[in-house]
């Protein structure tokens, strides 16, 4: 069941992040390269480089919650802009969050002859 609400502070953390990592190795990052504690009740949001798997991560009551989204072929999230540095950690709103989870892109269309 996913259980992110609106009442959560989200944190999109850019760049490329190597989606082999579990929940450890992810709140690792955000403890030791980001200076952030994982440990908070914070979400944080790691994108892979061709937006096709999304992996979320936050602890909350003494238990790591890991989530991803992957999409098949033809298919990716948004790509993401900001407007400053690369490295930095930016905080999304819940609508973002939302909006990016559940509208998909599509590579290409495929149309077929309709033979009739």
């Amino acid at each position: 069941m996913f259980g992110l609400t609106g009442l959560m502070r989200c944190y999109f953390i850019p760049g490329v992040t190597d989606m082999r990592c579990g929940y450890y190795r992810l709140s690792e990052i955000v403890r030791n390269q980001l200076c952030r504690n994982p440990y908070n009740g914070d979400v944080y949001i790691f994108m892979s480089k061709d937006r096709r798997k999304v992996k979320i991560i936050r602890f909350e009551n003494n238990a790591y919650y890991l989530y991803e989204k992957c999409y098949v072929n033809g298919f990716s999230f948004m790509k993401l802009e900001f407007d400053s540095d690369e490295n930095s950690v930016y905080k999304m709103e819940w609508k973002h969050l939302v909006a990016l989870l559940e509208c998909p892109v599509c590579k290409v269309l495929k149309v077929f002859k309709n033979n009739s």
